[in-house]
């Protein structure tokens, strides 16, 4: 008997021991900044060693990379365009997995907003560019416009759940995940990171952060996002936020000026053009995916219905920005104050 409690006795102190020097592991911070998808990807991450946080912010940026292959619609020879070249022939095209799981959620978030959110917006996007680098911008005539939206529609991609193939009905369509894509490559990123051991980290896609553990003794991160530019600088908001993403969109930065009115960069479907509401949305969402594609959306609606339409997205919050004249008016979903801290003018975690 007494040889036994001595072995329990040993086995509890070597189970002290081995949880107290986890306890006592130190997570050093790292941050990490490449260029890819137009945009600066920075990765803050907190990990054990150096030669882990290099390994995972390596593997991170492969993913990003390997995604804009497949997703970019700049690249002639990435996936989505190879596709693209496809449209009107009748052929049913193979996917990537990841084509085939980026597309079937910008069917989906489609479907949720009656084409309010289109992958297929490509041929708009073309003319749209052309447009805002033209010195003396002017809108297509109404002929152009009938004919681009011919090529526009979701429901002109068809894609096969069972085979995972995709056919594009109509001739001369492009795809764009313009919308969405920084947000899904954001997600994949904290997947891959994970893989490493490393649970607390920030991502930010060129201003789409996704959030997941907070940093060691803290209960959430800090994140700030634009409410307005004003003659003294842009002013922020501040949200706290843990396992979560935020996304911000609307004309703040880009936009056209065309006969006077201002258009933004956010193309509506139904119309082919810049979205003339002023409206700026930042969703908090679960996912980088879906902040990224709701926020899009919102920027396209009137702030009554947009809020009424995150009230019914489950884990999502939004606020709403809208300007009038020299003003700013604010809408808030239900539960977003409880995620903002105060309007200020100082940095970000």
């Amino acid at each position: 008997m007494m040889k036994l409690k001595i072995l329990i006795y040993t086995a509890t102190l070597l189970l002290f021991f081995i949880l107290d020097s986890a306890a006592a592991q130190t997570l050093n911070r790292y941050e990490f900044s490449e260029r890819h998808m137009g945009s600066d990807f920075g990765i803050i991450l907190y990990a054990e060693s150096d030669s882990i946080a290099n390994a995972a912010s390596d593997s991170a940026y492969a993913r990003i990379e390997e995604l804009n292959g497949v997703m970019s619609d700049y690249m002639a020879d990435s996936e989505l365009n190879r596709l693209s070249h496809t449209s009107g022939s009748g052929e049913r095209v193979k996917l990537s997995r990841d084509l085939y799981r980026v597309l079937s959620e910008a069917q989906w978030k489609s479907y949720q907003t009656d084409g309010l959110f289109d992958a297929t917006i490509g041929p708009m996007t073309q003319s749209w560019r052309q447009l805002r680098r033209s010195a003396n911008p002017m809108l297509p005539s109404g002929a152009e416009q009938m004919q681009i939206k011919e090529r526009v529609g979701y429901e002109h991609l068809v894609l096969n759940h069972e085979d995972q193939t995709a056919r594009l009905l109509r001739r001369d369509m492009s795809l764009d995940l313009g919308g969405i894509g920084k947000g899904f490559a954001a997600d994949d990123v904290m997947s891959v990171l994970n893989s490493f051991g490393i649970y607390s980290a920030l991502i930010d896609a060129g201003g789409d952060v996704t959030l997941g553990d907070p940093p060691p003794d803290r209960e959430s991160w800090t994140t700030a996002v634009p409410k307005l530019i004003t003659r003294d600088g842009t002013e922020v908001i501040r949200l706290a936020l843990s396992s979560k993403s935020v996304a911000t969109s609307g004309d703040l930065y880009q936009f056209a000026m065309v006969d006077g009115v201002r258009y933004s960069h956010i193309l509506d479907p139904k119309t082919g053009l810049g979205s003339t509401l002023q409206v700026q949305a930042t969703v908090v969402s679960r996912t980088g995916t879906d902040a990224d594609a709701w926020a899009s959306v919102l920027s396209l609606m009137r702030p009554e219905e947009g809020i009424k339409f995150i009230e019914q997205i489950e884990d999502t919050e939004a606020i709403l920005f809208v300007r009038e004249g020299d003003s700013v008016k604010e809408f808030m979903s239900s539960g977003m104050s409880d995620l903002l801290l105060t309007v200020t003018a100082e940095d970000a975690e």
